[in-house]
């Protein structure tokens, strides 16, 4: 991985996009509350505003009168100066004349200045990526629009005649769903002959920043032809198959033609570039412990799948390979060193999310 990360010549420039279009993607800036919100305090229930103070010692036998002109409002109407609380109108006596009995506290039934998002809280740190959930609180502070890094992959798959290219078609799909969600913008060409791949790859490194080719064996002859190879084969289960290469100083890697090797090369070195290029803060590793022994070879590093069953409780599902099944069911990944014969039951391990 480092190897190829060293390819790389760090994060992508940023670009202004629309604040609704930004979703997913990694955020270039950090982004502070410019100010309170609300800038007024408002009502958050029909009633009365009061001055809080005004209805202390307040009863049903003696009433705590409500000045002349007193304020019925609605919820999300601003409250008048000197107000501070609203009265609700099950403690309001109307007759003979209007008064409170009930006292209430300063703040009830209001959102004072600030209480949604003191001025200067943190809406968005640079590098995460942006959520749905941000959105309420960057569009009543007025932002349009975000800056964001977001790298451009190519994706190029062989697609002459043989029988495998439907599944480079299906590896093509689910690698550009994989990028998507990372906030990378994958482009998809067509698919090609092997003997239109040297120039395609040629092509494709002027316009990208990173580039997938996905194939069979050829795809090494056409990288090494358009550039050079620079490791085939990884030393980890799977992805003994999965390579990466260089083509005018932009990294190609070559996923191979397989379900496991492809999520190999996606976990190994195409997530990573992709964090890489984007900015992206790597999360913290999950902890957690396994519920059953989990044997490893030693030698190679092995790629396992788990799934939560319990608090801070793992169940191994695959080791050294990666089905559709097994990717459907798991929540996290746990990456074996080459020198570890595995663990036992109840051992802590760090995970990787999917």
């Amino acid at each position: 991985m480092e190897e190829l990360l060293a390819l790389l010549p760090g994060p992508v420039v940023p670009h202004d996009v629309v604040l609704t279009a930004a979703i997913g993607q990694v955020s270039a800036r950090t982004l502070i509350a410019p100010g309170p919100l609300p800038i007024q305090p408002y009502a958050t229930t029909d009633g009365w505003a009061v001055t809080a103070a005004d209805t202390q010692g307040a009863g049903p036998y003696s009433p705590a009168e409500l000045p002349n002109g007193a304020t019925l409002l609605r919820i999300g109407e601003t409250l008048p100066s000197g107000a501070d609380a609203i009265l609700q109108d099950w403690a309001l006596l109307h007759e003979p004349s209007p008064g409170a009995i009930e006292p209430v506290a300063p703040g009830e039934g209001v959102r004072l200045c600030g209480g949604d998002v003191a001025a200067g809280a943190l809406l968005c740190r640079e590098g995460e990526r942006l959520r749905a959930t941000s959105l309420p609180a960057l569009l009543s502070f007025g932002f349009e629009t975000v800056s964001v890094r977001r790298p451009r992959v190519a994706l190029i798959r062989c697609g002459d005649a043989r029988a495998e290219a439907p599944m480079h078609d299906k590896l093509a799909r689910f690698l550009a769903a994989l990028l998507e969600d990372s906030g990378a913008s994958p482009i998809s060409r067509a698919p090609m002959p092997a003997s239109l791949l040297p120039a395609a790859l040629a092509d494709a490194a002027a316009g990208a920043d990173l580039v997938v080719l996905l194939g069979d064996e050829r795809c090494a002859g056409s990288l090494a032809e358009a550039g050079r190879i620079v490791v085939h084969g990884l030393g980890a289960r799977p992805g003994a198959s999965v390579g990466f290469g260089v083509v005018a100083d932009v990294p190609v890697v070559l996923p191979s033609e397989r379900w496991d090797d492809a999520y190999a090369a996606w976990l190994m070195l195409i997530r990573p570039a992709v964090r890489l290029l984007s900015g992206a803060a790597v999360p913290d590793p999950l902890r957690a412990r396994l519920t059953r022994k989990l044997v490893s070879l030693v030698g190679v590093l092995d790629i396992a799948l788990v799934r939560r069953v319990g608090p801070g409780l793992v169940e191994p599902l695959t080791v050294g390979e990666v089905t559709p099944g097994a990717l459907a069911a798991a929540d996290a990944v746990l990456m074996i060193a080459p020198s570890s014969e595995g663990f036992d039951a109840g051992t802590e391990v760090d995970l990787q999310p999917l």
